[in-house]
């Protein structure tokens, strides 16, 4: 089994629970050293951080891997709610992997557990916290989520509507109904940017500068 985690001391702390549980575990700190772990193990499974920097992320890994081995059993740990807090459509992810939230795991029963479902192909048992209804912003659009993730990377709205390829009032527009469902006032534009920021860092668990 393969385990890819760039926060050494997560990573540290996986590796042990699973060998623990009985498991032959690789561990990698960076996608460079995961695809040669890769190589070297042939694993028939993979643990997989979403978020591991700049570049390549943890779907990208899992759809590299799927692809050469389409047996793999993925399970995805991920301070993120779901996939499009990454800009990925979440019905692209690879059939029968588990999605599991870092803060869910409680203990490390809950992380074996998940291992095995995905292990056995049971697709009742397999875990999709990233589907779950009462996870943070739900109820926003992945269009919503992406222009919040813009937003909260400091680009302007001409910036998103130029990356995007629309018009600023679209990205304007987006904004102000994302602020409407997460209740938050757009009166003065300025400070719902600062609103959105921190709720976008703030749902995808990231480190808030705010």
């Amino acid at each position: 089994m393969l385990v890819v985690e760039d926060d050494r001391l997560t990573l540290g702390l996986l590796a042990e629970i699973l060998t623990q549980a009985g498991f032959v575990v690789g561990a990698a700190d960076s996608v460079a050293r995961a695809r040669i772990m890769w190589d070297r193990m042939e694993p028939d499974a993979v643990v997989l951080d979403v978020d591991l920097g700049p570049g390549v992320n943890g779907f990208d890994l899992a759809d590299a891997f799927t692809a050469q081995t389409p047996s793999l059993a993925v399970l995805f740990l991920s301070t993120l709610p779901d996939a499009r807090f990454a800009g990925r459509n979440p019905d692209s992810l690879p059939v029968g992997v588990g999605y599991v939230r870092k803060d869910q795991i409680s203990e490390p029963r809950v992380l074996i557990e998940a291992l095995d479902a995905v292990l056995r192909g049971s697709e009742r048992d397999t875990p999709r916290q990233d589907l779950d209804p009462e996870r943070p912003m739900a109820g926003l659009t992945r269009t919503q989520i992406e222009v919040l993730r813009m937003v909260a990377l400091g680009m302007t709205n001409q910036q998103i509507a130029n990356e995007r390829g629309t018009s600023t009032r679209a990205v304007h527009n987006v904004l102000s109904r994302s602020m409407a469902l997460i209740g938050a006032d757009m009166t003065d534009e300025g400070s719902a940017r600062v609103v959105a920021a921190r709720e976008f860092i703030k749902a995808a668990g990231l480190p808030n500068s705010f």
